[in-house]
């Protein structure tokens, strides 16, 4: 069982952060069973800066968009909004570290910051500076997809109404979100929850293997995708590249049309079936 939600975080201070273009930031990060994809919106009508003891060029930012899932265990919007909040504020943290410090001398300053050992902290210098962010849930979403996927158990019109939702994932580049929506909709028109890739093949059938053997494939490394979001981190955050993100709304794209795919010949078995 995914959990998910989409949040708005606005800074009352904008930090700055290194980039070459106005494009947004994305990155992603897993904390104790938290996963989530955080997209750093760079204010472009302020200018860009080039700091005078560093290098390239920095803009600054003060709203981002993040999206925290979790699987296996129930929540609200409450808990989810606690994650964001821990997400945003230590990535601020690891973003203020980077700033002054080159990519690993900064990771190594941001493990030392968040290590229990009192010795290791102190080592690190005094903790930065930080704004407590303002978290709104993004609007396009209602939120409600999670009961219906608990309590009406399966149907064509749930599985329909997480395409939909996917789709406006994919166009705001929420890949996470996308991700687990569209693995969602296969399971409610499969009617069955897959808790591992492994399961699927079987879950699909060789008939519709061997009459659609891509989208057998896409849906296979759809799930695939979706359980590498489940591996636990040690909350250091990675950067996603302009390469790494082109790949990624390819491979949504091609995911979405095979789940389609999947869905409609479902739908034509499910129709032959009560004809019959």
């Amino acid at each position: 069982m995914w959990l998910f939600a989409t949040y708005e975080a606005r800074l009352a201070k904008p930090i700055l952060v290194k980039t070459e273009s106005e494009e947004p930031v994305v990155m992603s990060v897993n904390l104790k069973g938290w996963d989530s994809e955080v997209k750093l919106i760079p204010s472009a009508h302020l200018g860009r800066i080039r700091p005078p003891a560093g290098s390239g060029w920095y803009y600054p930012v003060s709203r981002m968009e993040i999206t925290v899932t979790r699987d296996g265990r129930l929540g609200d919007e409450m808990v989810h909004g606690e994650a964001a909040k821990l997400m945003v504020e230590r990535l601020l943290v690891f973003l203020q570290f980077k700033m002054w410090n080159t990519f690993f001398d900064a990771l190594d300053k941001y493990q030392r910051h968040y290590s229990s050992a009192e010795d290791v902290r102190s080592e690190s210098g005094p903790a930065p500076m930080f704004v407590v962010p303002q978290l709104e849930l993004v609007p396009d979403y209602e939120q409600q997809n999670m009961h219906d996927y608990m309590a009406e158990l399966f149907s064509r019109s749930l599985a329909e109404s997480l395409l939909r939702d996917a789709d406006v994932s994919i166009a705001h580049n929420r890949s996470r979100r996308a991700c687990l929506e569209l693995t969602m909709a296969c399971e409610t028109a499969l009617g069955m929850r897959l808790k591992s890739a492994g399961l699927v093949k079987a879950a699909m059938g060789d008939i519709f293997k061997n009459r659609f053997s891509q989208a057998y494939e896409n849906i296979e490394h759809l799930f695939q995708a979706r359980d590498t979001i489940k591996q636990s981190g040690n909350g250091l955050f990675k950067f996603i590249s302009a390469a790494k993100k082109n790949e990624i709304e390819r491979d949504l794209t091609h995911w979405q049309a095979a789940v389609e795919c999947l869905l409609d010949w479902l739908d034509v078995m499910n129709k032959s079936l009560q004809e019959a």
